[in-house]
């Protein structure tokens, strides 16, 4: 009781300004300037962290002009928000991240990176746009349209309405990319699409990169909704069902 009244009685002590991480900084400044981030989590007296530091020095020597290179201590309490945010507390460490500048992960490197070309890491923005929503827990739709295809308005109506199906409930976030763009085509062919189409398609991914549904542009809501809930699992009973099934 007397610590109680002890804490109720005392006068207000100014809280001190938390932290900021300088990695977290570094990220945030990375993107504002439309760059990589190259992210190296390691432990201070670590042979293993020692050895992943010096190869990211080298990829440092190749990529500087593509990213900034960012190293955290993961014993310092200052990151603790950064390393909770991408998982590190969940990974082994040391481990270097490859994160866009819309902060999706794009490569991950645990223990060691045992190479010096990473090139294919640097994804097209329509890639990066796709993984993030995927490692946001939520399912793509991805709408493949251009100023040339068809049913555009329709197709991109469908594509939203499946947010407000009861089954989704807000568990699907959209994403556009034009079937034209040359630096979408590697991501694009993988899907095993017709690209030369004249009419709007949507391709719906779930998390990790599962394709659950490609639809032309006629689909509507209704019907998607009823093809993806017989790949997601269906008889959700009248629950939801997200990305990671029926709830």
């Amino acid at each position: 009781v007397a610590v109680i009244i002890g804490v109720a009685c005392s006068a207000p002590v100014a809280k001190a300004a938390a932290k900021t991480s300088p990695a977290e900084t570094a990220i945030q400044a990375a993107a504002k300037q439309n760059r990589y981030a190259i992210v190296t989590f390691y432990k201070k007296n670590d042979s293993a962290s020692t050895r992943m530091l010096a190869e990211a020095k080298k990829l440092h020597g190749r990529y500087a002009s593509r990213a900034n290179f960012v190293s955290a201590d993961v014993g310092n309490a200052v990151h603790k928000g950064l390393i909770s945010r991408y998982g590190v507390d969940r990974s082994p460490v040391p481990l270097t991240l490859v994160i866009a500048p819309n902060g999706a992960i794009t490569a991950g490197y645990p223990n060691t990176i045992k190479k010096t070309d990473i090139s294919e890491e640097f994804v097209s923005t329509g890639t990066a746009d796709v993984l993030q929503v995927l490692q946001n827990g939520k399912l793509a739709a991805v709408c493949l349209q251009s100023s040339k295809t068809k049913h555009n308005k329709e197709s991109l109506k469908a594509a939203e309405g499946l947010n407000s199906q009861a089954q989704f409930r807000g568990a699907v976030e959209v994403v556009k990319i034009d079937p034209s763009d040359r630096s979408e085509a590697k991501f694009i062919k993988a899907w095993k699409v017709d690209t030369e189409s004249d009419d709007a398609q949507i391709v719906v991914i779930a998390p990790p990169g599962r394709i659950v549904g490609k639809f032309d542009g006629t689909a509507t809501a209704d019907s998607m909704t009823a093809d993806l809930m017989k790949s997601l699992g269906g008889g959700c009973g009248g629950g939801s069902c997200g990305p990671g099934g029926c709830k």
